[in-house]
């Protein structure tokens, strides 16, 4: 092995442990000036750590411009790894190189068994990223067409976001006091500011093409991963362990508002999540619909108020209702989710609060019901809700929806479904970095959808959250 490999900044942040164990699972070798290491587009299938020499970085649309250069002590192909997917760009040997390669299979394995080992890799791999894009900065070549003048503002922000990353790791390195709560705020509004770039850069209203959008989201997502994988909730979000980003404890954790993560640095970075637009409709949404929920009360006059809520999700609208009423609330509660583990959440709360004659827990498929191949037996309802569920599907099944939602009313009885709007500005951090697409529907949308249905009518009223980024779509039977 090389007597260099010690010298590598990137190693000497891991243990020695950790760096034993990469030394023993990695081959060396040589790479000749000239030799393509990745190729783009193709599945990656091992992760380089670069020893010796320079490695450089271009697109197979532009093969004449060197979009940036890779030093000693880098990694190569993190996006592929990150990913699951394809390379993005094409690397090549700039002079005779020596490279460690280590199999993606060998590397997640690791990751899974050991998870000090997996902390101290994705910190040193952040640190390595912030340092990378402040040495190419710029680099950002004059030659590629309407990609200079988006970009810059969008570097500037990331540049910056991850100065700040040193600086907060330097704070809880050295200072006594660690990461202050002042210097949190800061970091939050630098995040906040680096979602106003992405939206304007890569968002739905760019002028990019959706070719370099999604270029220059994928080299987005590659430097900011790190960051993520070391937080709690957005490492969720973009992992998405039950299927989707959104799932009951992804809305149930943005809800509490509790940052967590490894170490201070993940805290940080989480609260920074939390701190995003789209975290703050959905908590924002939490009181909406519980206010909602008291106007059908009141409506009712004292008696039974029927209330059905369609990918329910952790329901905490409905706990605070039930809370702020101390037994007295006249709502029964038909709570519908295709997850277990979402329902058996519910289930925790309902009997802390010895509600289980008020709420009737049900798992069952949407879809199927909407096709008719579930049957679902309720009494006619006073309010249906779904507030986190149309935006993941189109217009067909929104429609079928709405439909089968209307044979449940009562006469009078109310619908209210949300979807985030076209005003959103985590969309583009949503779509290009966390895999979080949903469909944005803007007002024009949603009485498009009413009209097509059996209700036959433009809303009634459409509701908003406090930033207005996610609206709610109501009408009566």
């Amino acid at each position: 092995m090389s007597s260099g490999f010690g010298s590598i900044q990137f190693l000497q942040e891991l243990s020695e442990e950790d760096r034993q164990w990469i030394l023993s699972s990695g081959v060396e070798f040589q790479a000749n000036s000239g030799t393509r290491l990745i190729r783009q587009g193709e599945e990656g299938s091992r992760i380089l750590i670069l020893l010796h020499g320079l490695l450089v970085v271009h697109l197979d649309e532009m093969p004449h411009v060197d979009l940036s250069y890779i030093g000693p002590g880098e990694l190569i192909g993190e996006v592929a790894f990150l990913e699951s997917g394809q390379s993005s760009a094409n690397v090549t040997a700039r002079e005779n190189s020596l490279v460690l390669a280590i199999k993606f299979e060998d590397l997640n394995r690791k990751l899974r068994s050991d998870e000090g080992f997996g902390s101290r890799f994705h910190e040193s791999m952040a640190r390595l990223l912030a340092r990378r894009l402040r040495k190419n900065a710029e680099r950002l070549p004059d030659t590629i067409p309407d990609q200079q003048e988006v970009s810059t503002p969008l570097i500037s922000a990331m540049l910056e976001f991850k100065d700040m990353f040193l600086r907060a790791e330097e704070l809880d390195r050295t200072s006594r006091e660690g990461i202050t709560e002042e210097f949190s705020r800061e970091f939050v509004t630098q995040v906040q500011q680096l979602e106003l770039e992405v939206n304007e850069a890569i968002g739905s209203s760019s002028e990019l093409s959706r070719t370099m959008r999604d270029h220059l989201g994928r080299k987005l997502k590659a430097e900011m991963l790190p960051y993520i994988l070391i937080s709690r909730i957005a490492e969720r979000a973009y992992t998405k362990p039950r299927g989707y980003a959104g799932d009951y404890l992804t809305i149930e954790w943005i809800y509490q508002d509790e940052p967590s993560g490894v170490g201070s640095l993940g805290r940080l970075i989480d609260q920074a999540f939390l701190g995003l637009a789209c975290s703050g409709a959905v908590r924002n949404r939490r009181g909406l619909l519980t206010d909602q929920l008291d106007r059908a009360v009141k409506s009712r006059g004292g008696d039974r108020v029927e209330v059905t809520s369609f990918a329910c999700g952790p329901a905490r609208e409905l706990y605070d209702h039930f809370k702020s009423y101390k037994g007295d609330s006249q709502v029964h509660a038909h709570l519908i989710d295709i997850d277990a583990e979402a329902l058996e959440f519910v289930e925790g709360w309902r009997n802390e609060l010895d509600l289980a004659a008020q709420i009737d827990l049900q798992q069952l498929n949407l879809v199927y019901l909407c096709l008719g191949r579930h049957q679902l037996d309720l009494p006619p309802q006073d309010l249906v809700y779904s507030i986190g569920l149309i935006d993941y599907f189109d217009d067909e099944f929104v429609i079928r929806l709405l439909n089968f939602i209307h044979d449940l009313l009562r006469p009078g009885g109310r619908v209210i479904v949300g979807n985030f709007h076209p005003s959103n500005r985590s969309r583009a951090l949503m779509d290009h970095v966390f895999d979080w697409k949903l469909i944005h529907r803007d007002e024009g949308d949603m009485n498009r959808l009413f009209r097509a249905s059996s209700f036959a009518s433009d809303c009634s009223e459409i509701l908003y959250e406090q930033q207005e980024i996610n609206l709610f779509a109501c009408c009566q039977r």
